[in-house]
């Protein structure tokens, strides 16, 4: 039996516009759009294009994960379900976060705004909510609970669940790379060393499920077992290759992200040390 998954062809080539995904999308960019072109004719004409092209990719992002073929093979291929997953944890969140729509808003908001959103990300949530910990901890539930348990088939099958479970996966990705990779203002921002242990912790916690269907002889989701034989193909084949883009394709990403981290470190510190020297050379030729 074929376990070949269907073609990018196929995936991107079909497209289904879910109103309130649509219109949420829209709102999102509708107003990254207004504060972009606020804060380029006021005090932030120095925003870079590639904040905006980014906040554009995490969109983009978003809409193939839930509005392309990716969403209706979903149903059908558990591999195509966990580049999904990947796309809502990993790539939209980090697209969305290199955006710093925060930041943005802080340029682009008249001064009664600005001290809202100021308040807002000095209060006791904002901190408890920024601290990597939680931000981990909110990552590994979502992350195992769904798909160690029999959580992932109930969603299957429902799809109101499916949708909360969605939307559980962009915001623990958000929570979880927000300290730790974001450009935004948070409070009390954790050191490189940190924010490179949680991100290796997260490599481990994607490979916990990548493992689990891998290395498994039995299919673990028998809601693929009718798409498969229709298809033609082996479920138990399309899971093995499902664990290996969660554990391979989700730990090649989060050793990125921990490796620009410590690269961007490297680089900070390089410059700090080069103005001491030059400081240090003024003050003796003064």
């Amino acid at each position: 039996m074929s376990t070949v998954a269907p073609s990018a062809g196929r995936l991107l080539g079909s497209w289904a516009l879910d109103p309130p995904i649509v219109g949420l999308l829209v709102t999102a960019a509708g107003l990254y759009l207004a504060g972009l072109a606020r804060a380029r004719s006021g005090r932030g004409r120095d925003w870079p294009s590639w904040r905006a092209l980014s906040f554009a990719g995490g969109l983009l992002a978003l809409a193939v994960a839930l509005l392309s073929g990716v969403d209706a093979d979903a149903q059908r291929w558990l591999s195509v379900h966990m580049l999904q997953h990947l796309m809502l944890l990993l790539l939209a969140p980090v697209l969305l976060l290199w955006a710093a729509p925060i930041r943005l808003g802080l340029r682009a908001l008249p001064p009664r705004g600005r001290h809202v959103l100021g308040r807002m990300l000095a209060s006791r949530a904002t901190r408890l909510a920024s601290r990597p910990a939680v931000g981990f901890g909110a990552f590994a539930v979502i992350v195992l609970g769904s798909h160690a348990s029999g959580v992932f088939e109930v969603a299957l099958r429902h799809p109101a669940v499916h949708a909360l479970e969605h939307a559980g996966y962009l915001a623990a990705g958000l929570l979880l790379l927000a300290p730790l990779v974001g450009s935004d203002p948070l409070p009390r921002p954790p050191g490189a060393i940190v924010r490179f242990g949680w991100l290796s912790a997260a490599m481990i916690v994607m490979a916990v499920p990548g493992a689990l269907l891998t290395f498994s002889p039995d299919v673990r989701y028998r809601f693929y077992l009718a798409p498969a034989r229709a298809l033609g193909a082996s479920a138990l084949g399309d899971q093995h290759l499902a664990g290996v883009i969660m554990w391979i394709g989700g730990g090649c990403a989060m050793f990125a992200l921990a490796l620009g981290v410590a690269m961007r470190a490297m680089i900070a510190e390089e410059r700090r040390q080069r103005r001491r020297e030059r400081h240090t050379t003024q003050a003796a030729g003064a």
